[in-house]
């Protein structure tokens, strides 16, 4: 079986590499590989570093090697790549954006599509610019092109699949939900001496609401470590400087299990998410996790079961997190209660599995 994965728009394998994705983003096409699927990533990179296609040779790369500018290159890539896309068994989107050059390929080559989202654009656009911004209006018209063009769609919650049927009520027996999913083998509790108090992992943005949880440590005076990057970071490491936050950039998927494992506690402090792979992976590490109690995550915590819930201004985080810093055999069992939902819900292997069935479906393989 022969699959066509096609990039978000401008995201390339160095994206991946830089942002610390790529080891996780390729586990599951591994995996694929296994059962004899072959892929296909349509990037959007200019050139491919022999570091990141030896990690990868088995995997067929189609980039943009004309150096055309990102509009041109996505309007016109199901053409600059035909020979392999006319012997693609499945097309594929990795999110809504871009992905009108797949829906492109799929009517052009005649080819199954599956529309593969792990947020709703649209939504996060809302919260951000407003329901009636431009922003908007255009993340609902590709999502609504992509959705009913699409012969599977995917998605990582069952508040997603609510919200794309509320809006297209014709489309609900396309959808299949299969979450995010976590490397349970490599994400897993290690037996290794505590050295932070509280971890956070994800982008500087707005949306990861790190500034109250900086609030919130600081008041606490815990020892704190901060992996991620962005555009406010050194703004961000000047206004809270205590020698108690240690702060470090993007890292491979990979390394992170070892940083996991040395917190007492994984803070998400969001405003709103998808289905969030950070927090699934650190639930998978017997983590003790705090978590807004906000759309994205709340699907994901069982509030006092496999972790605690709360309001994400830094009085309300105050509280659990002081709560389970006093209390490590209430860490320890929500920390084994969270592994043991992970490993059921979230492994890679079941949900590669879940996938490939579908494939074969769409296919009749």
């Amino acid at each position: 079986m022969n699959l066509a994965l096609f990039f978000s728009k401008n995201v390339s394998l160095k994206t991946w590499l830089e942002t610390g994705m790529f080891d996780r983003e390729i586990a599951l096409y591994k995996k694929h590989e296994e059962k004899g699927i072959n892929s296909s990533f349509i990037t959007y990179d200019k050139e491919i570093d022999v570091s990141i296609s030896s990690k990868i040779s088995s995997i067929t790369i189609l980039h943009n090697r004309f150096h055309l500018s990102a509009n041109n290159y996505h309007r016109l890539c199901p053409l600059l790549h035909t020979k392999a896309l006319k012997n693609t068994d499945i097309i594929k989107t990795n999110q809504i954006s871009g992905s009108l050059a797949a829906v492109r390929a799929a009517h052009l080559f005649k080819k199954p599509l599956v529309a593969r989202c792990g947020y709703m654009h649209s939504e996060f656009s809302i919260r951000e610019s407003g329901a009636k911004s431009r922003k908007t209006k255009r993340k609902l018209a590709a999502e609504h092109r992509l959705f009913t063009n699409a012969d599977a769609i995917i998605v990582t919650t069952n508040s997603m699949k609510k919200s794309i049927v509320n809006r297209l009520p014709g489309v609900e027996h396309k959808i299949t939900v299969i979450p995010n999913y976590v490397d349970t083998q490599l994400f897993k509790p290690k037996k290794t001496q505590k050295e932070y108090d509280v971890i956070f992992i994800g982008r500087f943005s707005e949306q990861k609401n790190l500034h109250s949880l900086l609030e919130t440590v600081t008041q606490l005076n815990c020892k704190t470590l901060i992996i991620g990057n962005g555009s406010n970071a050194q703004k961000l490491h000047n206004q809270y400087p205590s020698e108690q936050i240690h702060w470090l950039g993007n890292m491979p998927n990979s390394h992170l299990p070892d940083y996991i494992n040395k917190a007492k506690v994984f803070v998400l402090p969001s405003h709103y998410e998808g289905h969030p792979k950070t927090l699934i992976e650190a639930m998978s590490c017997g983590s003790a996790i705090v978590g807004s109690d906000a759309p994205g995550i709340r699907e994901v915590i069982s509030h006092n079961n496999t972790g605690l819930l709360t309001k994400n201004d830094p009085a309300s985080l105050l509280s659990p997190i002081s709560r389970l810093l006093k209390d490590p055999a209430m860490m320890n069992q929500l920390g084994q209660q969270a592994r043991r939902f992970a490993v059921n819900n979230y492994s890679l292997e079941v949900l590669a599995e879940k996938e490939y069935q579908l494939f074969k479906k769409l296919i009749q393989y």
